[in-house]
């Protein structure tokens, strides 16, 4: 069988998680039968450029510079089953929309929370997680709009096509009166969430199935209205399960592998890490990526207290094929993300080759992290929390080598493809 599978991002011009799912999914169907043809845009810088044709590790890519090229190629390779697994402008519901046109089955898999969140973290006020329940004011309020609004007032600026209420704020934003700037995020911002309540209701619409990689996006959609039958929990897999030999290490080794953002936390561990005596024998190795104009002065800051802290190496990120092998080798793998991830994949990652996990107490995190059995849980932001966690397990070697005995089988990639063959085959015989 022939399917479609659509990503606003696709190797190798990109490798994060969605990447890797789609990918892994993909070369995991050939065996069961599914010839998956891959859709996906060029990158930004190009384009202007004229559609591609190609193959990447054996699988069929078509790269689209347009809206326009994606539908002429859609059209002419029709197949019984889309499948898109972003939201996103260069692939989002315009894309799923002439899918479900054309006839084809449609399928949707959320691997972010920008669905249910305009903020796109999941933290209200982004301090504190958020159920993902879509309300007007309460939405509102999160992304800057003073609570002294009443709400009345917040559901009424909701009416406002989006369109204006952007326009509006673009001319207030250029005031030099921060009182009219303000005006400007209380006239657009509840417009803002009331037209993302209104793209969930489409995405429902147009997905005869809405595929979800953890539990607690899964009961966000619920409590957002969206019926239970047209939902499927399918958590994420990794290529392989099996521990890989690891080095004995005289310190404790602590490992980061994110990017530079802010969100991903790296600097909660480095922060925390100035707190932990240095008579304790810790080892902080940080592998980071995509030091882009939204990580480069949180990479600057971290550089600057790694100079003069021995303990903290910055080593250049690894390629995907690199990252087990590297995961193997530390003690801990550190998750200290500051949102509510979906997975992340790189915690399962971690328990496929033996090695546990201190992470985040948030999200897709804790619900994969067992702490005390298999890795370790912190609060989020706590720098002290962090520190104490670190300490403890570095004073107590023991507890982390009873951690890796308690580590399961993980799920696999190869499980994933055959939930979505059995999803894929269901939705063909009705």
């Amino acid at each position: 069988m022939k399917l479609i599978q659509t990503s606003a991002w696709y190797p190798p011009a990109s490798s994060g998680g969605v990447e890797v799912y789609v990918e892994g999914l993909a070369q995991n169907l050939k065996p069961l039968g599914f010839e998956c043809v891959i859709g996906t845009p060029l990158t930004l810088e190009q384009k202007s450029a004229a559609p591609q044709t190609g193959y990447y590790n054996g699988i069929e890519v078509y790269r689209y510079p347009s809206f326009a090229a994606f539908a002429t190629w859609l059209s002419a390779n029709q197949s019984g089953i889309y499948h898109q697994h972003t939201v996103r402008d260069r692939c989002g519901i315009s894309h799923l929309r002439l899918a479900r046109t054309l006839g084809m089955k449609t399928i949707m898999t959320l691997h972010m929370p920008e669905i249910v969140c305009v903020r796109g973290t999941m933290m209200q006020a982004g301090h504190t997680a958020c159920d993902g329940q879509i309300e007007v004011t309460r939405c509102s309020q999160c992304l800057g709009v003073s609570k002294r609004v009443p709400a009345w007032v917040a559901e009424r600026l909701s009416q406002i096509p989006p369109a204006i209420a952007e326009a509006g704020q673009a001319r207030l934003r250029r005031s030099r009166d921060v009182r009219f700037r303000q005006l400007g995020t209380t006239l657009s911002t509840p417009a803002h969430v009331r037209d993302r309540a209104h793209q969930l209701r489409e995405i429902v619409a147009l997905s005869d199935q809405i595929v979800v990689v953890c539990q607690w996006l899964y009961d966000a959609l619920v409590r957002n209205g969206v019926p239970e039958k047209k939902l499927l929990l399918s958590r994420h897999g990794v290529s392989s399960s099996g521990a890989a030999t690891s080095i004995p290490h005289r310190s404790l080794t602590i490992g980061f592998l994110g990017r530079w953002q802010e969100t991903k936390g790296v600097q909660i561990l480095v922060e925390a890490l100035q707190h932990v005596p240095r008579s304790l024998p810790v080892e902080l190795i940080i592998h980071a990526t995509h030091a882009d104009q939204h990580g480069q002065a949180n990479r600057d800051k971290i550089s600057a207290i790694a100079a003069s802290d021995p303990r903290i190496q910055i080593k250049a990120p690894l390629s995907r094929d690199a990252v087990p092998s590297a995961i193997a080798q530390f003690d801990l793998l550190a998750v200290p993300s500051q949102w509510l991830e979906t997975g992340p994949l790189v915690v399962l990652e971690a328990h496929a080759v033996g090695t546990p996990v201190i992470g985040s107490r948030l999200g897709g995190i804790a619900e994969l992290v067992e702490h005390g059995k298999d890795g370790w849980l912190v609060s989020a932001a706590d720098v002290q929390a962090w520190a104490a966690a670190i300490a403890h397990l570095a004073a107590h070697p023991q507890i982390v080598a009873t951690l890796k005995q308690g580590i399961r089988p993980v799920k696999t990639t190869r499980e994933v493809a055959e939930e979505m063959a059995e999803l894929y085959e269901r939705l063909m015989r009705h």
